[in-house]
């Protein structure tokens, strides 16, 4: 099954989560074991057809309720939060030495 899917926009959306449950079914293949999916409280991550979906597959579900990121998520905290500060400043610099360049619409 093809693993990759994104949003225009780059958020998640329940049809995303819903493509994830897919492919976490047929990738875990073993009716016998124990799956818990444990998520944040983004709202399409609670949408009622996705929890339902995860039901159905035989996956017990758990919501890190809000400030428990620092605990529940620690690739949040420890990787990916200085990774996109670091790319930020990056960023910044890279605009402010004059990195970009205006299309023809005037855009950068």
């Amino acid at each position: 099954m093809e693993a990759i899917w994104f949003q225009e926009n780059g958020w998640m959306d329940a049809n995303i989560m819903k493509n994830y449950i897919d492919y976490l079914v047929e990738e875990v293949d073993e009716p016998e074991l124990l799956k818990m999916m444990v998520y944040d409280s983004f709202r399409d991550h609670l949408e009622e057809s996705v929890k339902k979906k995860f039901c159905e597959n035989g996956f017990n579900l758990a919501v890190i309720s809000g400030g428990l990121t620092s605990i529940c998520q620690p690739l949040d905290v420890a990787i990916n939060k200085p990774f996109k500060d670091n790319l930020h400043r990056e960023w910044h610099l890279w605009i402010a030495n004059g990195g970009a360049r205006q299309i023809a619409a005037g855009n950068l």
